[in-house]
């Protein structure tokens, strides 16, 4: 009886020692948020920062930045928030958030653009077709279709159909796909897409200035970390590699 209880102490105490070595070892989730058209260089920095950050697991997700906003005001965790354009358009005094800017990571710009198949080319906003489609993200949520919003009130654009998609990612679907013709989007997401065409730049003075602004959600150590390396040398050279502008230091 002795020994079954002394053997039974022993079992008791190993699946101890695993339990408490096991929870040593757990690793601090981190949770971020970002604008759909930062996705590859995002990716990236999670990859690399993992390696180097052994203890830490990094969840991402991916939106518009309008939806990425709702979804955390509304309980989805994220403790640190890569926008398209500043959250103070979609956050209201009732939402009472306390979420603390930590300057712009990048830049971008837009770019007027077809499918390589288009059957009707153009060399301008102005000359597209009165039966032709023209894709931008949905002004509401998407930062990319607020700019191109913006810019089209410099034209006529009343002759053709206006499509909006539900983010920088689904845009370039639609282009792709043939679903639209044309479509205003970051410059950025046409140059890393074979199967876009780049017809010309959209002024600069047309639409206010693409910033992309980092925001801390919560005051998690893990997140400082993670926004001082994207800020870095490296993190930099990696948004560039994607045809990013630097960052705005404020």
């Amino acid at each position: 009886m002795k020994r079954i209880n002394y053997i039974i102490g022993i079992l008791l105490l190993t699946v101890l020692m695993t339990s408490c070595s096991e929870n040593s070892h757990q690793k601090t989730v981190l949770y971020i948020s970002a604008a759909s058209s930062l996705k590859k260089p995002v990716t990236e920095w999670k990859e690399r920062f993992e390696k180097t950050h052994k203890n830490i697991d990094i969840k991402t997700n991916f939106g518009a930045s309008g939806v990425l906003i709702n979804q955390i005001k509304n309980g989805a965790p994220a403790d640190l928030m890569f926008s398209a354009q500043s959250l103070q358009r979609f956050i209201s005094a009732d939402d009472k958030m306390n979420i603390k800017k930590e300057g712009i990571i990048a830049s971008n710009e837009l770019v007027f653009v077809s499918g390589t198949k288009v059957s009707t080319p153009v060399d301008s906003i102005e000359d597209i077709p009165s039966d032709a489609k023209l894709g931008i993200g949905n002004p509401d949520l998407v930062p990319a279709g607020y700019y191109a919003k913006q810019a089209l009130q410099n034209i006529d654009h009343k002759q053709f159909k206006t499509i909006y998609s539900q983010n920088a990612v689904h845009l370039k679907g639609l282009v792709e796909t043939g679903a639209v013709e044309y479509a205003i989007m970051y410059r950025t997401d046409a140059l890393e897409n074979k199967r876009i065409n780049i017809i010309k730049g959209i002024p600069i003075d047309w639409y206010p200035a693409i910033q992309y602004p980092v925001y801390l959600i919560t005051e998690k150590k893990e997140a400082k970390k993670f926004l001082k390396y994207a800020s870095s040398k490296e993190g930099q050279k990696i948004l560039k590699k994607y045809n990013f502008r630097e960052s705005v230091k404020n």
